[in-house]
């Protein structure tokens, strides 16, 4: 098919833009035009007689002549006075249109400036309030754990944890224990493949009281028994804050779904025997709900406050955290 450049099947858009330019222009060219026919309009009209002209018409033949032979000045003025009028009143009207469009443009900028500052001004107040939500869920678990521990009986030698499951890891909704530097939240972010909460999440419980040696009586021997049961390098675990040799870790879970875990540790071998570890696990199956409720919480409020700043973290990292570094 021949493509043509003007046409019904023509694709120029010449003569499209002609016309928006001369409708552009035509108040400014209709004045310039009249101002030229005046110019000459004058120049005619001061070498021209007309009433010597009009004299000599005595009758319609020489009427007709008059009127062949007439250069037509004055009627030149005219019109090109009316020209200047009319493109003067058309420019007159276009300029202040353009001003009041001009004025509404910069009401309306001035609204739309405004009306940033107020979703700014809203967006901060969301943030601020999700922050005061993450703190009071926060609070409301923290309060839990330590009634908890009360209960169970707990003391400065251990420590409980509840994390919650989101995108492929695990993160601490609330930590307590009587002893604040046990209680202290270095990092949030934790790896599903390793560590006690790993084999917790897998097969809903984890209990390891026994053969986990003490750091203080052999810190080697410790470093092995983490590295090769739970793939703990040893070179890290000197850095551990809390040294755990005792840890029942519990699945939360709802309606056979893996929400999260609750971990509780002790730093001292004896403390968690068979019989607290039965009270512990009837206590959580007792508030089974209430833990399932503060996973809710957590991943609503908590996830949207903190999650998207977290960096991912090297697994070694992760794995330390989850043993109380």
């Amino acid at each position: 098919m021949q493509i043509l450049k003007f046409g019904f099947t023509g694709n120029s858009k010449l003569l499209t833009e002609l016309s928006t330019t001369l409708g552009q222009w035509w108040y400014i060219f209709i004045a310039a035009a009249g101002s030229a026919i005046v110019s000459i309009s004058a120049s005619f009209a001061g070498t021209y007689d007309l009433a010597k002209s009009w004299n000599s018409v005595s009758s319609a033949i020489s009427f007709f002549s008059f009127l062949q032979e007439m250069p037509w000045p004055w009627p030149g003025l005219g019109l090109g006075m009316i020209m200047i009028i009319y493109g003067g009143k058309g420019t007159y009207t276009d300029q202040k249109n353009l001003f009041k469009t001009n004025q509404e443009l910069t009401s309306e900028n001035n609204k739309i400036h405004q009306l940033k500052e107020k979703i700014n001004s809203i967006s901060e107040d969301s943030v601020s309030l999700q922050n005061e939500l993450a703190e009071l869920q926060i609070k409301l678990v923290t309060t839990w754990l330590k009634g908890s521990a009360r209960q169970l009986k707990l003391g400065t030698n251990c420590r409980v944890t509840i994390y919650y499951y989101v995108s492929e890891h695990f993160y601490v909704l609330a930590r307590y224990s009587q002893n604040p530097k046990y209680s202290e939240i270095h990092r949030q972010k934790f790896s599903k493949n390793h560590g006690v909460i790993s084999k917790a999440w897998e097969h809903k419980s984890c209990v390891d009281i026994v053969d986990i040696p003490c750091y203080k009586d052999d810190p080697e021997k410790y470093k092995n028994y983490m590295f090769e049961k739970y793939g703990y390098p040893m070179e890290k675990t000197d850095k551990l804050t809390m040294k755990s040799c005792q840890y029942v870790a519990i699945s939360i879970v709802e309606a056979d779904n893996h929400m999260g875990v609750i971990v509780f540790e002790s730093d001292k071998r004896g403390l968690l025997k068979d019989q607290k570890v039965a009270q512990i696990q009837k206590y959580c199956t007792e508030y089974q709900s209430y833990m399932v409720d503060f996973i809710y919480g957590g991943i609503k409020y908590d996830k949207t406050v903190k999650i998207s700043s977290y960096s991912d973290q090297n697994v070694d990292d992760e794995f330390m955290k989850t043993f109380g570094g």
